[in-house]
């Protein structure tokens, strides 16, 4: 891929050499970073069995007088004392943060045996799997072996933002009625309003919504803000919001300005036209999951929201202008155009397929990306380059690596996606996650 005409290596021409030495610090880098996961993992496998060692023998009683080595509870199990202390030391943190070490380690051998094995497998870092875990809190017996099945297929696949979603949406499928429970102990709503200690004539507003209301509001806020700038205000983007909030404060003069109402507020518009007309409008993508293992409600995605119960998804479009469209199935075998420009329908094609951005453990979300021409499209080319199988949504920045830094990337299936670093990594990236493939001498 060439960048202003010239091709990488020729922009580079008078300075090999620094990218070679670049490009090989890169590398050991890399190898380090290996060796280091190695090490973390063997590491949190003798953490367990350290923390399985200081287990109460069975046959020996706690001692109860306060002058004596005694015990340690965690998770319902008795340790001895000593063992928050010396894992403290051992790793350099508070006791508090040793004592919820030791008890997350204990409950993830435990409970998510499979999650555990990708740590000691080296597949994983620790913190994802008891970020997993503090998903978790909550769950019936029942529903540890549901979760741990769903989760650990995603360790060591999915960035953090992803991997933690997917735990989520894991924990509400098996067990809806924590779903239901935490929303009940979480609905306490409020808005608070208070003046900026540097400013006198500003102030903050912070608050605490229904997500439909949170929603609705920020439409209206970017609807009133692109009217705004319309106008030609010179604000900036932030400054415009500010404002269009503002303009809220008094219903009136929102409406007036949006041509609801006379500006002198006497003219006589229609309440229901004017109703209908200032109603959010909503497109909702909704990928359903599956069904509840126990009869329950169906688990959905929405795009920019995330797991919810089929039941919930109404509040989400309440008080909307809701627009149906038709299923989507994917495949798209056959389809494919000659133009650079992407139609509508194969655009529909890759973001149903590809959900998220597809570079490697990236947890960007598809439908406001780019699509990317995996083979550069090329004027007078090969017939059908624009096509599903050749095309993947990238970030902005990705884009540029891809094709200023000496990145390659290839899609040999339509879906799979393999990057190669100018250092000689090479990343699979597909529905499954990210797969890091052995390293390119």
């Amino acid at each position: 891929m060439s960048a202003g005409g010239y091709s990488i290596e020729h922009v580079f021409d008078d300075r090999t050499e620094w990218l070679a030495g670049a490009r090989a610090r890169m590398r050991e880098y890399a190898a380090l970073r290996a060796l280091i996961a190695e090490m973390e993992a063997r590491a949190a496998a003798l953490l367990a069995e350290t923390v399985e060692a200081y287990a109460w023998p069975e046959d020996v009683p706690v001692p109860e007088r306060p002058d004596r080595y005694g015990a340690l509870h965690l998770g319902g199990r008795a340790y001895g004392e000593d063992l928050a202390g010396e894992l403290a030391v051992a790793e350099g943190v508070s006791e508090g943060s040793a004592l919820r070490l030791a008890e997350d380690v204990a409950a993830l051998a435990a409970r998510l045996p499979g999650c555990w094995a990708k740590i000691t497998d080296g597949q994983a870092p620790l913190w994802h799997a008891r970020r997993v875990l503090d998903e978790c809190a909550g769950l019936t017996a029942a529903a540890w072996p549901r979760v741990d099945a769903a989760v650990a297929p995603c360790l060591g696949a999915l960035g953090p933002a992803r991997l933690f979603r997917a735990a989520r949406a894991a924990v509400t499928l098996a067990d809806p009625g924590l779903a239901r429970r935490r929303a009940e102990q979480a609905s306490g709503r409020w808005v608070k309003t208070g003046p900026d200690r540097t400013d006198p004539l500003t102030g903050w507003l912070s608050g605490r919504l229904d997500r439909a209301d949170a929603l609705h509001l920020e439409h209206t806020i970017d609807r009133l803000a692109g009217l705004l700038a319309a106008e030609g205000s010179g604000d900036t983007a932030g400054g415009l919001r500010a404002h269009a909030l503002g303009l809220l404060a008094n219903p009136a003069a929102a409406l007036a300005f949006i041509g609801g109402a006379g500006p002198d507020g006497d003219s006589d518009p229609a309440p229901a036209k004017a109703a209908a007309a200032l109603a959010p409008r909503a497109q909702v993508y909704v990928h359903l999951w599956a069904d509840s293992p126990d009869g329950g409600d169906a688990l959905a995605r929405l795009e920019a929201i995330g797991p919810l119960l089929v039941g919930q998804v109404a509040a989400i479009t309440a008080g909307c202008r809701v627009r149906l469209t038709p299923a989507i199935h994917i495949g798209g075998a056959g389809i494919g155009v000659d133009s650079y420009e992407i139609p509508q329908h194969i655009r529909d094609q890759v973001l149903l397929r590809e959900t998220h951005d597809v570079f490697p453990y990236s947890s960007v979300e598809s439908r406001p990306l780019d699509l990317d021409h995996t083979v550069p499209w090329q004027p007078g080319g090969p017939t059908g380059q624009t096509a599903p199988g050749n095309l993947g949504p990238l970030s902005r920045r990705a884009h540029r690596i891809k094709t200023h830094a000496g990145w390659r990337l290839t899609q040999p299936r339509p879906g799979d996606f393999i990057w190669h670093t100018g250092a000689g990594q090479t990343v699979l990236v597909n529905l499954a996650g990210s797969r890091r493939l052995p390293l390119r001498q």
